[in-house]
This record gives C-alpha cells, sequence and structure tokens, in this order.
C-alpha cells in the first residue's frame, strides 16, 4: 500500500507540473501585431522644379512689319534701299525655360481612392508665344542675297498659379492621379527684334524694341502624375500638365535701327504651356488604419 500510495503521489504531482507548463507556455505565446497601413489623408506642402516649353503661334494684322534698310557695294553695284514693308507674322519655333515654386493641398482616403484639392505657384524663365517673318533680296540686285527677320515675343510669363482638384488611386504607397483645374499667369509686353543680315549696311545688326504692361490672363489646365510615399510623411513625385491661356491681342513696335520707330501693330496670339516637373511633399498626417 505505501508502495502505491507514492506511486499515485508522483502521477499526481507530474500531472499539476505539465499542467503549470503547458499554461505558461500559453501565456508566454506573442499577441499578434497589428499591421499599419499607410494613408495618403491630410495636409501636405512641398517644392517643385521643372521645365516648361510653348509653341509659337502668332498673326499679324498685316500692317508696316519691315523698315527700310541699305545695301551699299560690292553686294550691290551702288548703294540701294530697300524700301519698307508690309507683312504678316507667323508662328516660329517654341520657347522654353526652368520653372521652380510650391504647392499646398489636402488628400481625403477611402480604400484605395485618394480624393484631393491642390493651389501651386511657380515662377519661370519662359517666354511666351511668338511670330516671325523674313524677307529675302537676291540677283540680279544683290550677290549674295541679304535677307531681313522680324520677331515678335508676346511676352515674358513672369508666374503661374494653378488651383486643382486631384483624384487617384493606391498600389502599395504609390499614387496614380489626374488633376485638373484653373490657371493664371503673369504676361510681361512684347519685345520685337529686327535682324539685317549680312550684306545690309545702313543699318546692320540686330536692334530691339520693347512695349511695357503686364497683364494677367486666365485659362484651364489638365494632367497627371505618379506620387511615391517613400516614408510616413515625405513623398516623391513626377507630374506633367497641359495648360491653355487662349488668345489674346498684343501690341508691338518695330525699330527702324537708327533710334526711331517704324511701325507699331497688334497681334493675336494663343498661348499654351506644358511643363513637367519633379515635386517633393510633407504630409502632416491623417489616420493609421491598423491590420492584423
Amino acid at each position: 500500500m505505501m508502495r502505491i500510495a507514492a506511486v499515485a503521489g508522483s502521477a499526481l504531482l507530474f500531472g499539476v507540473g505539465a499542467a503549470n507548463a503547458a499554461d505558461m507556455a500559453v501565456k508566454a505565446r506573442p499577441m499578434p501585431v497589428a499591421a499599419q497601413i499607410f494613408s495618403w489623408t491630410g495636409f501636405y506642402v512641398g517644392a517643385n522644379v521643372g521645365g516648361a516649353w510653348t509653341p509659337s503661334s502668332g498673326s499679324s494684322d498685316g500692317g508696316a512689319l519691315f523698315p527700310a534698310f541699305g545695301v551699299p557695294p560690292p553686294v550691290a553695284a551702288v548703294l540701294t534701299i530697300v524700301p519698307g514693308q508690309t507683312g504678316t507674322l507667323a508662328g516660329g519655333g517654341s520657347h522654353s525655360g526652368v520653372i521652380g515654386g510650391g504647392q499646398i493641398g489636402y488628400n481625403w482616403q477611402v480604400q484605395q481612392f485618394v480624393l484631393g484639392v491642390e493651389a501651386d505657384a511657380v515662377g519661370t524663365g519662359l517666354n511666351g508665344s511668338s511670330g516671325s517673318a523674313s524677307r529675302t533680296f537676291g540677283a540680279p540686285t544683290f550677290a549674295p542675297a541679304v535677307t531681313q527677320t522680324v520677331t515678335v515675343d508676346f511676352g515674358h510669363i513672369d508666374w503661374m498659379a494653378t488651383f486643382r482638384g486631384r483624384a487617384g488611386v493606391t498600389v502599395d504607397r504609390a499614387l496614380f492621379y489626374v488633376t485638373g483645374g484653373a490657371a493664371v499667369a503673369e504676361i510681361g509686353g512684347s519685345r520685337t527684334t529686327v535682324v539685317n543680315g549680312p550684306g545690309i549696311g545702313i543699318p546692320a545688326g540686330t536692334f530691339t524694341a520693347t512695349n511695357g504692361g503686364s497683364t494677367t490672363r486666365w485659362g484651364w489646365t489638365v494632367g497627371g502624375g505618379i506620387e511615391w510615399a517613400f516614408n510616413p510623411n515625405w513623398s516623391l513625385a513626377g507630374e506633367y500638365r497641359y495648360t491653355d491661356f487662349g488668345s489674346r491681342s498684343a501690341t508691338f513696335t518695330v525699330p527702324d535701327g537708327l533710334g526711331g520707330v517704324f511701325a507699331t501693330g497688334t497681334a493675336s496670339s494663343r498661348l499654351t504651356v506644358q511643363q513637367a516637373t519633379l515635386r517633393v511633399n510633407y504630409r502632416f498626417g491623417g489616420p493609421v488604419v491598423a491590420k492584423y
């Protein structure tokens, strides 16, 4: 009996110990950690830099455009005066320049969809649209031929600003979006350049004249981009936009090359701007969604 009691006691103690060990193992099991899902919701501010370009588009009213010039020997047999002439400006090559500025906005995310609003402003090194015209005279009057060219730049774009909506879809921490809204720009006065080519001696060289007076133009803009959140608060984006400021009339002055004015005219031009920018944003944060 004593032996049986000892065996039974040992079994009981072993069972209690095993149960305690199992209970300790259960208590020691780590709790699942909630994974944090990135959210685009929140206010943000940022900076941008990039390039912009404008295809040239302009036409004149067909008024006086080319000032008179003289061609001396040996290009001409004797000093020959070519009188002033009317002409029509035609759109020339595109202009391009660097742009840079800042933006501020707010995003609101619902599941994988993001809606937002944004305002931005940039300074530019960009000329607006332009128009040019040339006239050439050759043999038998002149050998070699001589050419005179008149170009009108319809104003430097001092700055541009936009007020836009944004809509996009997220893939992990990448946001693919489209954007569009209103645009406004400050455009300086026109600048006219007359180039008297080789062989023209009176007057020889290049001459310019400017018309003062800036104008503010409203238009519309549309585009899209990709934004990547490389950090809970910081993101990088690449964006392309097309902006149309419509047509406007601009007054220009044609210099005579002798210190005076040959003529003044009015031309219409259509101003469109295409731009590509690299953007960095700091997001002030929004709700963090936990997922187990």
